[in-house]
């Protein structure tokens, strides 16, 4: 129901990178780390995670957990590595960082080793090599369309860009840890605009690994750390900032975010107090401006019988933890309040039918299912569909049929290519059948390097400039010429819209895609919305292709069937959604039989994942 939490805030480069070793002392910095880690234990689903060179590496996360060691004892604090004992642990990260051994010395102290090994729960053990990724990271990551990169493949030049490339190989090549103290200094001189950039860049190419892998996400508006590398996050609730305002009218915001560990680890098993949580996270998510969330809470703390308002003069979590008693106390009002704001706001609640029920509710219009036809022109691609989504295959049209989620489904397929074909398939089971509330049209294109789209990216289609007809005339020297006669029709923008919402998690989607469906490494899919040629050719052409982009503005890319499928659907008022991923670069060299299949995987997981109820209801507006 919640989200798990990776720890980004514990690393000694974040903080160095904010400048916090300089702002504020031992104290400070140390109660800066505390209310942070309780956040984070108190809002994740099942656990926290970080690298165990977090906690050695530095002295303010060491004795964090050397006062806050229930976290590690109970497991809720993961240390993923991928030796099976620390033993080896310590001794490949003492090798490696030998060259840096006085910033680092945290490693070489057997004390903190110690620790660590005596709180078995917390380690676990990772698949991801870390110093493999940095290295691709930094050699392909230019090439991407990833936040991270592109202030640097924007603005620096050639020299800077294939030197930073190439370090981290050489380093690895060494022996050396891939560490920003270590790349530094085998830097140009010209690359020092940058130099902050390139770190921020290691921090997300290290981390997302860890996100990646641990389907983790990041805790944002930390005091004093206003930098999240582009990792993945949901603002709205996994706030530090928002989770404060939460606690504020409570009176509970020193309480619980300066408790000791154990004080945390014992209101996690109380039901009252996960009820609390989980309302918070749902509640959070509705009411997303910080007075609106405030006010309708401080309404429902009127009508719980608990004096929130005595709980600063009842407690003080710099004196003594609260007793056993004292905790089932306010555990129980918790949930108490969790109570009153289910019952006022439709929130959804763990172990019961409710979420459901109200998926249920959403997913149909006025008592009537909702349903969405797909279109797909070749049976590989009805394939992919059919695996992915369990459904029945059909000897007739629709080729299969189901449900994704609790939103029915009819595939279309005429096993065959172009325009005329996906025009006469999508009429005739429109004439036959009740409308669909939306249909889509998935499959491949050819990108337009013009656009300066790449393999791999989803086009989400906003026009369809159909392009099968042309006018033929005579040219000056009694020569045929031809001149695209263009029509366009207009598709819905409702996937788009939705998947760059807050509905939508688009780094998850794409992560995952990314690792399950064979992607070459270094990319992933990305999400474009604009115009799409549709023609009844395979154009693997430069002077074809210019001619298309001459023909119609901004255009990213061509496929065949768009255009069928969107007259079709025109003629019986259905909106449609055009998705279509780019397998190869419309010119002599192309080739799509490995994207056939990526491609179509990776679009499939796209509709699996995307909230289908929102996507017609905006598609209906």
């Amino acid at each position: 129901m919640r989200r798990n939490l990776f720890l980004h805030f514990l690393n000694r480069d974040t903080r160095e990178i904010v400048k916090l070793y300089n702002i504020l002392g031992d104290e400070k910095h140390a109660h800066a780390l505390r209310g942070p880690m309780n956040a984070c234990a108190m809002l994740c689903e099942d656990f926290c995670v970080a690298p165990p060179g977090f906690v050695v590496e530095d002295k303010y996360a060491f004795e964090l957990f050397e006062v806050q060691s229930a976290y590690l004892e109970k497991g809720l604090v993961r240390l993923p590595m991928r030796e099976t004992n620390l033993s080896d642990f310590a001794e490949k990260k003492r090798l490696e960082y030998s060259f840096a051994r006085n910033r680092y010395s945290g490693l070489y102290d057997d004390a903190r080793m110690n620790l660590l090994s005596s709180h078995g729960a917390a380690l676990v053990q990772r698949k991801v090599q870390i110093g493999p990724a940095i290295v691709n990271g930094f050699l392909t990551g230019i090439d991407t369309r990833l936040q991270a990169w592109n202030g640097i493949r924007q603005n620096a030049s050639s020299d800077v860009i294939e030197n930073m490339r190439t370090v981290p190989a050489k380093l690895a090549d060494d022996g050396k840890a891939l560490t920003w103290s270590i790349i530094e200094p085998n830097l140009v001189g010209s690359a020092l605009p940058f130099h902050q950039q390139m770190r921020d860049a290691l921090q997300y190419t290290y981390f997302q690994e860890y996100c990646r892998e641990f389907k983790a996400i990041v805790l944002t508006d930390i005091p004093h750390m206003p930098v999240e590398f582009h990792l993945p996050a949901e603002r709205s609730v996994y706030s530090m900032r928002r989770f404060r305002r939460f606690l504020e009218p409570m009176s509970a915001d020193r309480l619980l975010l300066e408790a000791s560990a154990d004080t945390i680890m014992r209101f996690r098993r109380d039901a009252g107090f996960i009820e609390l949580m989980d309302a918070y996270c749902s509640f959070a998510k509705m009411f997303p401006k910080d007075t609106d969330l405030q006010y309708h809470l401080s309404r429902a703390i009127k009508k719980t019988p608990f004096e929130w308002s005595r709980i600063p003069e009842r407690f003080n979590p710099a004196i003594s933890d609260p007793s056993d008693v004292e905790i089932v106390e306010i555990a129980s009002a918790c949930g108490e309040l969790a109570a009153v704001l289910t019952a006022e706001h439709g929130l959804p609640q763990r172990g019961s039918d409710e979420r459901q029920k109200s998926r249920k509710t959403t997913t149909a219009s006025k008592g009537r299912q909702l349903k969405i036809a797909i279109f797909v022109a070749l049976e590989e691609e009805l394939n992919v569909l059919i695996k992915h989504f369990g459904l029945p295959r059909s000897a007739e049209s629709p080729a299969a049929s189901g449900k994704i989620g609790e939103v029915e489904v009819d595939v279309l397929c005429p096993r065959a290519m172009g325009r005329v074909a996906a025009a006469v398939e999508v009429t005739g089971y429109l004439s036959r059948n009740a409308a669909p509330d939306l249909l889509f049209c998935v499959g491949l294109a050819g990108g337009f390097a013009e656009s300066k789209i790449e393999q791999g990216a989803v086009i989400c289609a906003e026009v369809v400039v159909d392009l099968a007809t042309r006018k033929v005339t005579d040219d000056e020297n009694g020569g045929a010429k031809s001149k695209f006669r263009r029509r366009d029709f207009d598709c819905t923008r409702a996937v788009y819209a939705v998947a760059n919402s807050k509905e939508f998690d688009q780094n998850d989607w794409a992560s995952y895609s990314a690792d399950e469906f064979n992607w070459q490494k270094g990319r992933i899919p990305s999400l474009w919305e604009g115009k799409i040629a549709s023609a009844d050719e395979v154009v693997a052409s430069d002077d074809h292709r210019k001619k298309m982009v001459d023909s119609a503005d901004k255009l990213l890319g061509i496929e065949m069937e768009a255009g069928g499928v969107c007259a079709a659907a025109d003629a019986f008022k259905v909106p449609v959604s055009v998705l279509r991923v780019v397998s190869d670069m419309a010119d002599p060299s192309k080739a799509d039989d490995k994207w056939r299949i990526t491609g179509m995987k990776t679009l499939a997981e796209l509709l699996k994942r995307l909230p289908l109820d929102r996507v017609i209801a905006v598609a209906k507006r």
